[in-house]
């Protein structure tokens, strides 16, 4: 297979993006108990990782039909999440009537990103060891989509959460979603390993639901990029 030296450039410049996009998910999981003492750290994660998706990945996949769509969604997810926080603390209604919005748009575009992830690794020429953490690095998105679920789940009945099993709502009647997120973000990734989660009560419907589409979702994903590896691994052979 002959590669142009600007094919090549693209495909460096690609792979740096996988490790920075799982590099930048880690960190988000890992400081999630912080993120839970420091509300706005969740925040500055989530548009740090929607920059990267669309700098560093994004901006180098062969996909360009949809790469306009990836940019305004990450724009807007990114300016949804400024102005969300921003009108919480200084328009509490403003910011309860954003939040649906909010959480829509985070979840298309994190939804979009992981769909646009597949289709460029089974565009790859090679499989190499960026190629494997970028599989990665999707399969930690459709965690941090479902987190997104999960808050758009809390916000439009509460009632399908367990609230012993979520930390305890701050004193500020404003910021009641965004002190659970990272704790919703959490229990998704739980979810996302087939562990399962106390939050989410066991006889609500929509809560099962939830969760039975974050394991499906997950399972499929690694179903999909294990065949692709392989495939490839063999027809290289």
């Amino acid at each position: 297979m002959r590669i142009t030296p600007e094919e090549i450039i693209r495909l460096r410049g690609r792979h740096r993006g996988y490790w920075l996009t799982l590099a930048t998910e880690v960190a988000l999981l890992l400081l999630l108990p912080v993120a839970q003492a420091q509300i706005w750290l969740l925040a500055v994660l989530l548009i740090l990782l929607a920059l990267v998706l669309m700098v560093f990945v994004s901006r180098y996949s062969p996909l360009r039909k949809t790469r306009p769509l990836i940019y305004g969604l990450g724009g807007l997810a990114i300016a949804l999440e400024v102005i969300w926080h921003l009108s919480l603390n200084l328009w509490p209604a403003v910011g309860r009537a954003l939040t649906i919005p909010h959480v829509i748009v985070w979840l298309v575009f994190l939804s979009l990103a992981v769909l646009r992830k597949v289709k460029t690794l089974t565009r790859e020429p090679f499989v190499t060891v960026s190629v494997v953490m970028g599989a990665a690095s999707g399969y930690l998105l459709v965690g941090m989509a479902g987190g997104l679920l999960l808050t758009a789940l809390w916000v439009l009945d509460p009632a399908a959460f367990d609230l012993t099993a979520l930390p305890a709502v701050g004193s500020t009647a404003a910021l009641p979603n965004v002190s659970v997120a990272p704790a919703l973000m959490a229990a998704s990734f739980t979810m996302l390993t087939t562990i399962g989660t106390s939050v989410l009560k066991t006889s609500h419907v929509g809560g099962q639901v939830v969760t039975t589409v974050i394991t499906v979702v997950g399972q499929l994903y690694v179903a999909i990029l294990i065949a692709l590896i392989l495939g490839r691994f063999r027809w290289r052979t």
